[in-house]
């Protein structure tokens, strides 16, 4: 146990020196804690360190909460899971079609309200001009048929979640969920609150560290405006995991498989994502605008790892990724920094620049060809500032070659399309595969 937990010291320890982690980390083994530690600046203008007990927002881990808000009321029998929405929130327009399995389980085909034309990060947003944009749009499928992502489900959920228990939101979980599990260093994040020991948010730049972009938390709502600790996110997966907050019975249906997203390498389960079935893996990540972090629960091995970040550009997965090998006792593969051939002539790679797109989230980048470098506009949730992020050259072989962005190690891998030998990409943001096709 001590040589373990000295060698997930020093991976840790070789991250955060290479200026690739800012956060806390938690690894726990049944009653053990293997690891438990802060790295790098919770205040990068003051250089105030990030402790083992830093708070970070946690963004879409927030819909675990909301999710475990619906089993108790369900538990209750103040609402049943095959009811229909149009029970909770007539107002909405496809109500009628939609249950709160569908819901719970990102089985709606209800459309991304942040990707609609009428959102904007920056505005402050009530939860009725976004039933009201809602209202505009068809579903994208017939419910229960496709899986997809989506906020608008966790909204919608957060509203029945009010309207059954006549309480708002924020007070349902403080007296329902944080109260009773001792979560002190967890609550709702708003931009105007202090919250002492909460990390500022960070982002990149092609200049390096900057601070996140504004992001308004009131229209994040019951998908994704939650902050937390290590701690206390440890205490929430034990609490489920014992049937402590809702029965064993409730839990295994949130961590049943409800359908399987390929670029999530996973099936979606109620607010959090599962591998297997039964279960042997429960994990959600969240990434806001200078926040990223996952929570990831083996049952079988009676291990929980917990990365919480204050930077949005980190290679959280890969990072996690690390860890689990070694606790689990595989080998740990590929390097913290991608090594880039410095010598590499980039005209050759002329036919790569263009527009991509990723379908399943309309995300979008665009690579350039500029003074022999290629450069690329985008991150993952973010936009370049100031100026545009560099890609080197990793490897080449005789269907693909790979770059990485030099600021902040994200993956780009082309793949040649024999079958109309045009271009692909396969996007590798921190190890996590995203398959963009490129626009005309």
């Amino acid at each position: 146990m001590d040589k373990l937990q000295a060698e997930l010291k020093q991976y840790m320890r070789a991250w955060a020196e290479e200026g690739r982690f800012s956060g806390s980390v938690m690894v726990a083994q049944g009653e053990s804690v293997l690891l438990h530690e802060g790295y790098g600046y919770a205040n990068l203008e003051f250089c105030i360190p990030n402790t083992a007990s830093t708070k970070y927002n946690i963004a879409s881990v927030t819909k675990m909460f909301t999710a475990v808000a619906v089993m108790q009321l369900h538990e209750q029998g103040n609402l049943d899971l095959e009811d229909s929405l149009a029970e909770y929130v007539p107002e909405y327009i496809h109500a009628g079609a939609v249950t709160l399995h569908h819901l719970l389980a990102s089985l709606s085909g209800i459309p991304e309200y942040t990707e609609l034309p009428e959102y904007n990060v920056r505005i402050p947003l009530a939860v009725t001009e976004i039933l009201a944009w809602l209202n505009r749009y068809p579903l994208q499928a017939e419910p229960g048929t496709q899986v997809d992502k989506s906020n608008s489900n966790y909204i919608l959920l957060a509203m029945v979640v009010e309207r059954v228990s006549g309480m708002p939101l924020e007070e349902y979980f403080k007296c329902m969920l944080f109260e009773p599990l001792g979560l002190t260093s967890t609550g709702v994040c708003y931009n105007e609150d202090v919250i002492p020991g909460k990390a500022c948010g960070y982002s990149y730049s092609g200049e390096g560290a900057v601070r996140a972009e504004y992001y308004e938390q009131t229209g994040a709502y019951g998908s994704g405006y939650l902050y937390s600790s290590a701690e206390d996110l440890l205490k929430w997966v034990r609490a489920l995991e014992n049937g402590v907050i809702i029965t064993a019975d409730s839990y295994r249906k949130m961590t049943t498989p409800y359908g399987y997203l390929w670029y999530m390498e996973a099936s979606s389960g109620y607010g959090c994502f599962v591998k297997n079935n039964p279960a042997d893996e429960m994990f959600m990540d969240g990434n806001i605008y200078g926040y990223t972090c996952t929570v990831r629960s083996h049952s079988c091995r009676n291990t929980v790892f917990i990365v919480l970040g204050n930077n949005d550009a980190i290679a959280i997965s890969r990072l996690v990724q690390g860890l689990q090998a070694m606790v689990f006792a595989q080998p740990v593969s590929g390097p913290i920094r991608p090594q880039t051939i410095e010598t590499a002539d980039c005209e050759r790679y002329r036919h790569l620049t263009g527009k991509y797109v990723f379908p399943p989230m309309d995300w979008s980048f665009t690579i350039s060809l500029e003074d022999g470098r290629l450069q690329v506009d985008r991150l993952f949730i973010q936009r370049a500032r100031r100026e545009k992020f560099r890609l080197g050259l990793v490897a080449e072989a005789e269907d693909s070659v790979t770059f990485a962005c030099e600021v902040c190690d994200s993956t780009y891998v082309f793949r040649k399309n024999t079958a109309d030998h045009d271009f692909q990409a396969d996007y590798l943001f921190d190890a996590l595969k995203l398959t963009y096709v490129r626009t005309i």
